[in-house]
């Protein structure tokens, strides 16, 4: 057999290996522990007056929206309640930091919702989205309390990335599960 129809062979189990890797699922990393965390930070509002917020945070290691994380710094402020260990003010401070990193940097969504009565606009119920992924752990640079105003406020470093956009999902899932590809291919050796 000549050398270029060898190599055209081996090309051709090579990239049908590729492809065979590619379409397999993966593994999850249980031993590994979590190592991305999506976040979505959503605020409602119903004719113009914020009505509820929610901040939801889950294990994201198989997202592919996020990348490019950069190390940021951030700071959460809370009112300090009478009888809380500096563990939960640190804590609450922590959850208040993530909020405005996500509305200062995260990928923001805005959907609308009107509800029409007797053919007049009865309300406007508004969902404002900010989203984005951190890798743990968030190291804590400094705290302080403030007696006076009773204010408790942390300084923290979070490695934080906006979600990407829309139209490049596409894109960075094919180029997430070459990646996935070629660490299963190696992983063999």
């Amino acid at each position: 057999m000549p050398l270029i129809a060898k190599t055209n062979s081996v090309f051709i189990v090579l990239l049908g290996l590729l492809t065979a890797l590619t379409l397999m699922p993966t593994e999850s990393r249980g031993s590994e522990g979590i190592r991305v965390y999506y976040l979505r930070y959503d605020i409602k509002s119903s004719n113009n007056r914020i009505v509820d917020t929610n901040l939801l945070m889950v294990p994201a290691d198989n997202d592919f929206r996020a990348e490019n994380f950069t190390t940021v710094s951030t700071r959460g402020s809370v009112t300090a309640v009478p009888g809380d260990s500096t563990r939960e003010r640190l804590d609450r401070a922590r959850e208040n930091a993530l909020k405005l990193l996500l509305e200062e940097n995260g990928l923001k969504s805005v959907s609308t919702v009107s509800s029409v009565f007797s053919n007049k606009t009865a309300g406007i119920d508004t969902v404002l989205s900010y989203e984005g992924a951190v890798i743990p752990p968030m190291e804590t640079l400094s705290s302080s309390y403030d007696p006076q105003t009773q204010c408790f406020s942390a300084v923290f470093k979070a490695r934080f990335t906006p979600l990407a956009f829309p139209d490049r999902w596409k894109r960075l899932q094919i180029k997430t599960k070459i990646k996935q590809a070629l660490q299963g291919f190696i992983s063999l050796f």
